[in-house]
């Protein structure tokens, strides 16, 4: 393995781990008093000031060249559509459930793959595709008493944003450091998070009066928010999409390790074993790539 790839690796590997724990602070924060909306609101504006000093001191200008300019339109959308989204979902659904779905999206990543990047769907695509819709259908259940269908749709629009926000990155990167896109990214997105922060709560904002506790939640998710998302963006800066995504399949672990572990969240078995096959859904996909990477 090239040290390239392996650079890749570890990079998504970090920014799963990261990623994985945000459910539960925000779920954490919002018991606390802090709306999902106001969490996703706070972070854009710590990833904007620290990835922006970032940028400032590595003397890197805060511009896009007009022709990464129609992939930083997808960047932007595709993070605005997860910031609303998934962890939004985690109010009206369990976290575990939450990530189990969002977590679909490498699978989404793998199917478009030949589109995007350019070579033939393999069958081990056309597999994967297949338990992965077996297993979140045994995730969600066969019967939707007691599931909110807004968190469910919340949560997979942030699957579909995920997928434009990793054929987008792997576009930036060609062209800008992720310090400097992902500066401008959450720059442009953050009225429209505030704005959504607003218009659920009455027009008024819980942060600035939330206990000390809380606000101490909201910095330390902004903090590592900001750090997954260089992590992510320098992977996909290393290797394809279709290659990166696989390595995900850290982040629900996380995800439901921690849910479970400091939320005291329990999923039925038939949950567990959806999930299971979610990620083998990823094995297959991540496999399909290596032989077809021998083959070429």
């Amino acid at each position: 393995m090239m040290s390239g790839r392996r650079s890749a690796i570890r990079h998504a590997l970090a920014a799963a781990a990261g990623y994985g724990t945000l459910p539960s602070l925000v779920r954490a924060a919002s018991d606390l008093g802090v709306p999902a909306g106001e969490s996703a609101g706070a972070r854009t504006v710590g990833v904007v000031v620290v990835l922006g000093a970032m940028a400032l001191v590595g003397g890197l200008t805060l511009r896009v060249p007009r022709r990464a300019r129609a992939a930083f339109a997808g960047q932007a959308l595709a993070t605005l559509a997860i910031s609303i989204s998934y962890l939004m979902a985690v109010e009206f659904i369990p976290v575990g459930l939450a990530v189990i779905i969002f977590f679909t999206f490498p699978v989404l990543i793998t199917l478009a793959a030949p589109l995007v990047e350019g070579h033939r769907p393999a069958v081990a695509s056309l597999v994967a595709a297949g338990l992965a819709f077996i297993g979140l259908a045994l995730a969600i259940g066969l019967r939707f008493e007691g599931l909110d269908p807004r968190g469910l749709a919340l949560a997979a629009t942030a699957a579909l944003g995920a997928t434009g926000q990793f054929f987008t990155g792997r576009l930036m990167s060609r062209h800008m450091a992720p310090q400097q896109f992902g500066t401008l990214v959450h720059l442009l997105i953050l009225p429209f998070l505030v704005a959504v922060a607003l218009m659920l709560h009455g027009g008024g904002l819980a942060l600035p009066a939330a206990p000390a506790p809380a606000l101490a939640l909201v910095v330390v998710l902004s903090l590592i928010y900001g750090f997954a998302y260089v992590m992510h963006m320098r992977a996909l800066g290393e290797a394809p999409a279709s290659v990166v995504a696989p390595f995900f399949n850290l982040e629900p672990v996380v995800g439901l390790s921690i849910a479970a572990l400091a939320l005291g969240e329990r999923l039925a078995l038939v949950q567990y074993l959806g999930g299971a096959l979610v990620l083998a859904a990823l094995v297959v996909a991540a496999r399909g790539e290596e032989q077809a990477e021998a083959r070429a």
